[in-house]
């Protein structure tokens, strides 16, 4: 929950409980898929952080090391596990050698945080 004061009068909003999408970015995608890194953040990279001062539930930048470790975020954090082809880079991307890939992932409905 959020306080605002405005001439006298403190108003309260409620925070959403979590972001519905976790935006992963995957670095190092030129290279072998044993070397790609993940990058986890609930706010889409490059984008001002959206108007609420909530506690984000996923840490600042989580990085994982390999896909397993990835799964293991992405579950904790109530995300459907997508295949590791999701995360490949397209043909467009590699030919135009991009060093790093953006990807959403929607939490399931059902998440709450404990």
């Amino acid at each position: 929950m959020t306080a605002m004061y405005k001439e006298g009068v403190t108003m309260q909003t409620d925070c959403p409980p979590y972001s519905s999408v976790v935006w992963v970015t995957v670095a190092g995608v030129q290279n072998s898929h044993r070397r790609w890194t993940y990058t986890l953040t609930e706010d889409k990279p490059g984008t001002p952080k959206s108007g609420t001062m909530c506690d984000s539930p996923i840490p600042t930048e989580k990085l994982c090391r390999s896909y397993p470790e990835l799964c293991v975020w992405l579950y904790t954090y109530g995300c459907p596990l997508p295949p590791p082809d999701y995360f490949a880079p397209t043909h467009e991307e590699i030919e135009d050698g991009v060093e790093s890939v953006l990807r959403r992932v929607t939490r399931s409905n059902s998440y709450q945080l404990l």
